[in-house]
């Protein structure tokens, strides 16, 4: 689940649950909850017109849907990039889902 969804679930069950156990609260608490999830809706918006993909993002997935399950060493070897540019275009798409890490030993493998 989405970190800023699940923040704002949060109010709002929070500010639902509140306002029924106290309702002459409810007034404060509903608005305090109304500004909480414009804040946790302006966090979310700001992070998703700042997150750029790394340079070799691309390449790095289109490596590892042709070649199957392989090494960091393997991807910045056919990449031609740096081993650290690789690394965060590589940690980039397991953040989002597009790569998953697996263990084989003392390896760290990368597939689709």
């Amino acid at each position: 689940m989405n970190k800023y969804l699940a923040a704002a679930l949060a109010v709002a069950v929070f500010s639902a649950s509140l306002s029924i156990l106290a309702p002459r609260l409810a007034p404060i608490v509903l608005r305090i909850g109304v500004v909480a999830l414009l804040v946790v809706g302006a966090l979310w918006f700001y992070e998703y017109l700042t997150a750029r993909p790394p340079p070799l993002a691309r390449r790095v997935l289109d490596i590892v849907k042709a070649r199957g399950p392989v090494t960091l060493k393997e991807i910045a070897v056919e990449a031609g990039g740096s081993y650290e540019e690789v690394a965060e275009a590589v940690e980039y798409l397991v953040q989002r889902g597009l790569l998953r890490r697996m263990r084989k030993g003392d390896e760290e493998y990368y597939d689709v």
